[in-house]
């Protein structure tokens, strides 16, 4: 706030209204809250002071691997600011807006424009205009996905703190009730929105697929991709996803953190396991998706919370395949110059001989025309054969020469 002090998303409260209850849902008067905090002021809205340190014209270099993904010192300040972007109604509207998707595309364009602005996304890094565009593209790309994510988690920590905690729309359209950073208005078009039958059907369906988790990473607020950039930079070995996956889910005590996200590491094992000896041909990627929970309709293992995602690690699977099949072809294509370099050492035996034996069969031709000379008084020298051969060798090189002059001559004609 202007003050300086913390900005918290509750309204104000006594110090001594939220009390720890060991995760149990504690009450607040009338007001029901979902979780007790263990210190007297919950966590607020990000404000991203060290941006405010920024001289102008000032930018962050932001580090990006190879599939496009934030990494280095100043991935999470991308992150946040992000998050701050969407919060702003006038960025990101709130009223008579269900999705991210509905927003207006030069609402979109501002806020990349705006990201843009504050962060060096190494968009000119590179001097070919074809690189940089699929640079550009890939980076607006990520960062269009991470504000759709942030203002999901927007609206449903708006849902969670301030709708679910009242029982009925009077309550919740109260002014101590209503979230002090959105406008009354746009909190009046959500409670209703939250309170109809469509949301309440997704509400389901989604409380129904999130009960399907069995264990929660142990990254915390570390992305996967900079957690897999931080093993390569330990082993000097770029992880696949099952080594992301169990880097993922260990405690501080090398365990696992549940047995479902045990056995399921085990099983992929085993399959790799058969991977390698020849007995199946599935890619990584194939196997941690054999693995996933039944009926599962991506290939983000729902089963151990937000587990690394195959198409955030190591692309699609459609991208995986061309690649994969970029691969064979191309080792097909050695295996068929091998051959074709088999098969012509061969012909150029096979030449060779032949070449020997018309040496040899000249030989013998020379030796028994000199005896053939001999026996009528003549000598083989006398006739000057080999100075007959190089001028006849030479009238047919002057030859070739002046028709490759003509042929010369009629392309420059005809150019």
């Amino acid at each position: 706030n202007e003050d300086g002090g913390t900005q918290d998303n509750w309204t104000d409260h006594d110090e001594n209204a939220l009390i720890e209850k060991d995760g149990e849902t504690c009450v607040l008067g009338k007001r029901k809250t979902k979780k007790a905090y263990k210190t007297n002021t919950p966590r607020g809205l990000t404000r991203n002071l060290n941006m405010a340190k920024m001289r102008p014209g000032e930018k962050l270099k932001v580090d990006f691997n190879m599939n496009g993904q934030p990494i280095g010192d100043h991935r999470a300040t991308l992150a946040n600011y992000c998050g701050a972007l969407v919060k702003d109604p006038l960025n990101a509207p709130l009223y008579e807006v269900e999705q991210f998707s509905q927003i207006p595309q030069e609402n979109k364009d501002k806020m990349w424009q705006l990201v843009l602005d504050i962060f060096d996304n190494g968009l000119d890094d590179d001097q070919e205009e074809e690189e940089r565009k699929k640079k550009y593209m890939q980076r607006r790309k990520f960062i269009m996905e991470s504000l759709n994510k942030k203002y999901r988690n927007f609206r449903a920590r708006l849902k969670s703190d301030y709708y679910d905690t009242e029982e009925t729309d009077e309550d919740r359209l109260k002014e101590e009730s209503m979230p002090n950073f959105v406008d009354k208005k746009d909190w009046e078009w959500l409670v209703k929105y939250f309170g109809s039958e469509e949301f309440r059907k997704k509400s389901q369906r989604n409380i129904k697929n999130r009960s399907c988790l069995d264990a929660g990473h142990t990254a915390g607020s570390k992305s996967f991709a900079q957690k897999a950039e931080d093993m390569y930079k330990r082993d000097k070995v770029m992880p696949g996803l099952l080594d992301v996956y169990e880097e993922t889910h260990l405690t501080s005590d090398k365990l696992l953190v549940t047995q479902m996200a045990s056995d399921a590491l085990n099983e992929m094992k085993r399959l790799l396991q058969q991977q390698k000896t020849g007995e199946i041909s599935l890619t990584d990627e194939e196997i941690y998706a054999k693995i996933k929970p039944k009926g599962k309709r991506n290939s983000r293992d729902r089963r151990t919370g937000v587990s690394p995602s195959i198409t955030s690690l190591f692309g699609g699977f459609s991208e995986c395949e061309k690649l994969r099949k970029e691969a064979d072809k191309a080792m097909n294509d050695a295996a068929e110059a091998k051959k074709e370099a088999i098969s012509a050492n061969e012909q150029n035996k096979i030449l060779t001989k032949k070449l020997k034996d018309v040496e040899r069969e000249n030989k013998v031709t020379r030796h028994f025309l000199e005896k053939f000379l001999n026996t009528l008084g003549y000598n083989l020298s006398e006739f000057n054969m080999d100075e007959d051969f190089e001028e006849s060798n030479e009238e047919y090189d002057n030859e070739e020469d002046k028709d490759e002059e003509v042929i010369s001559g009629n392309d420059r004609r005809h150019e």
